[in-house]
């Protein structure tokens, strides 16, 4: 279950876990923006879509809204208990009840950008596969002006 908190955003979340742990996680494969200022890696999220440092954190609020209304129903976690910058979160691939790829979500609606540290996937795909799938995502995000993608101004 998600138990937000102050550093809860698009790709990193806490859990309460079925053992009653909190746990913290971050998404492999995928970053999003920040949805407060964090200085030069928000101006750096920014410019992979083309956007100024606040576009860049209203479209990081739209990926916390997202992520959290695809986790509010329960969910399933998989993990290999890699550590993300020190010991309080670890990476993990997010599946929605209904089947989803978190993702796959994300980067599909203009959310998210392909970043970060890789893994093979629980299905069996491999990390190269599964990043051309991401690209395909993002190519057709970008052509429908999803997300980060609707909001660059010519």
């Amino acid at each position: 279950m998600l138990e937000p908190d102050e550093w809860t955003d698009g790709d990193s979340f806490r859990v309460r876990l079925p053992d009653s742990r909190l746990e913290t996680f971050r998404l492999y494969f995928v970053d999003t923006t920040e949805s407060r200022s964090r200085g030069e890696r928000s101006d750096e999220q920014a410019s992979y879509f083309g956007l100024t440092r606040a576009q860049a954190i209203d479209l990081g609020r739209q990926a916390k809204i997202l992520t959290a209304n695809a986790v509010a129903q329960p969910f399933t976690i998989y993990t290999r208990w890699r550590s993300v910058f020190g010991p309080t979160r670890y990476y993990a691939i997010v599946v929605t009840r209904g089947g989803r790829d978190l993702n796959e979500l994300l980067v599909s609606s203009g959310l998210a950008r392909i970043y970060g540290t890789r893994t093979p996937l629980p299905d069996g795909r491999n990390s190269r596969e599964y990043i051309a799938h991401l690209h395909a995502l993002e190519n057709a995000a970008k052509a429908a002006n999803r997300g980060g993608w609707g909001m660059v101004k010519p």
